[in-house]
């Protein structure tokens, strides 16, 4: 059986599926095995993987699977891909985004050689019509980790950002260890954020490795979640965020919560200010409602000063 098993979870990137498959094929660590799973893909992604395992007969495939209508949301096929594999490590290569060829070698030997750690994830590249736009790097300063060398680090330290912020800005930077029990369902059910919530679950009782290397390269274009999350309010976001706090029980965030709203999503949408349709996703939703129109009043008022 093979060491780990590569989650492909294809929906309409047809212009960038040969990059990805390519990259996987190219990888110096072999020990692996395929699961692809198309989400009902519109244009010719079907044609392109089959095309493409024909053409390549030692890409190790376990499962090809194309669902017979569309589930609205990519980490049905995340949930999917690691309900069906059967190997210690996964990786969820996203079928947009593409990486070096010692990606996998890089990030496995650190978890073979690191049996406390439950994922290690790698720097990354956001990359746009061929040009570097962002790296990932300015989210990871404070790891201290120096470039080209990973550390070990306690769950602590990567806890304590969630959910307003996280140390991984794109699932295709991580390695895993498959859970030995089976994952929640709920936590695939957020159509934006259920990264979070699945990186928080394997991370919960471990720690966690980061390899200061740009192995990475995450595809920005216009059908990626953060064209998406640009174009439109941000609203979900907060909802899911809220779901964060209850399913994990960080009652002390509360307020952490109420000024990222406000600061984040208020301030640009004023007319909005009335809307706490998020506050009250919280379990103790009602409870704080006073709390967020304190904590906005003071916001406004030191807006009014600061002027």
């Amino acid at each position: 059986m093979a060491k780990l098993s590569i989650i492909l979870p294809s929906y309409n990137h047809a212009a960038f599926l040969k990059d990805r498959l390519e990259s996987i094929s190219n990888q110096t660590y072999k020990d692996w095995e395929a699961i692809i799973i198309d989400d009902k893909s519109t244009d010719n992604s079907v044609q392109i993987i089959t095309d493409f395992l024909n053409s390549n007969p030692d890409f190790k495939v376990r499962h090809f699977i194309v669902n017979e209508s569309n589930s609205c949301s990519g980490y049905f096929s995340w949930q999917k891909g690691i309900e069906l594999a059967k190997t210690p490590y996964i990786w969820i290569a996203e079928t947009d985004d593409y990486s070096e060829p010692n990606f996998l070698e890089e990030l496995v030997n650190i978890l073979e050689v690191n049996d406390t750690a439950s994922l290690a994830f790698c720097s990354s590249k956001y990359v746009e019509n061929g040009a570097v736009i962002y790296d990932s790097a300015n989210r990871t300063k404070d790891l201290n980790t120096p470039e080209g060398e990973y550390r070990i680090i306690d769950k602590e330290v990567f806890l304590k950002q969630m959910p307003f912020d996280t140390y991984i800005t794109n699932g295709s930077s991580v390695v895993f260890r498959k859970p030995e029990t089976e994952i929640p369902a709920v936590l695939f059910q957020n159509r934006l954020c259920s990264d979070i919530f699945l990186w928080s679950y394997l991370v919960q009782n471990s720690s966690f490795a980061f390899l200061n290397k740009n192995l990475n390269f995450f595809r920005r274009h216009e059908g990626s979640t953060s064209s998406y999350l640009q174009k439109n309010k941000l609203e979900s976001v907060y909802h899911e965020k809220a779901g964060y706090l209850n399913y994990f029980g960080q009652t002390e965030k509360y307020g952490q919560f109420i000024d990222h709203y406000i600061k984040n999503y208020i301030r640009t949408n004023k007319k909005e200010f009335l809307n706490i349709s998020s506050i009250q996703k919280i379990q103790s939703g009602k409870k704080l409602r006073g709390l967020y129109f304190y904590k906005l009043a003071q916001f406004i008022i030191s807006k009014i000063l600061n002027k």
